[in-house]
């Protein structure tokens, strides 16, 4: 059997290739820090509650993306269920933040026609008023 002599593997290209790797990672590591930094300075819970349909869309759509995605591995039932039970228990928090967004609008704009309706102004409508519900 013959034995390798690694001595006479040249050192020049393994050290650039290890320097190239080195940098790689620094310009990688630097890259994430300035998402993170980006994705701190972003006021996620102001974004939506000044625009919670934007937001309920958006879920939705980054869920289906991902579920459509991913290989549909093999559930037990047991599984399953529990995930249809936290959808439906997800779905029906939504739907129900979305309502009780809804009602306040719409109770606001009802008081605010019928005062406009006394004061004989047609003054319009405005969801300013919403931004921090």
């Amino acid at each position: 059997m013959e034995t390798t002599n690694f001595e006479n593997v040249p050192q020049s290209g393994l050290e650039e290739s290890r320097g190239r790797i080195a940098a790689a990672k620094d310009a990688v590591k630097d890259k994430l820090g300035q998402v993170g930094r980006t994705l701190k300075r972003i006021e996620v819970r102001e974004s939506i509650v000044d625009h919670p349909f934007a937001a309920i869309g958006i879920a939705a759509g980054v869920g289906a993306i991902i579920g459509l995605a991913r290989p549909m591995p093999n559930h037990s039932r047991v599984g399953g269920l529990l995930m249809a039970g936290i959808s439906a228990l997800g779905m029906r928090l939504i739907r129900q933040a979305a309502m009780e967004h809804l009602g306040l609008m719409a109770r606001d704009w009802l008081v605010g026609e019928r005062s406009n309706a006394d004061a004989g102004d047609t003054g319009q409508f405005s969801t300013s008023s919403y931004a921090n519900r």
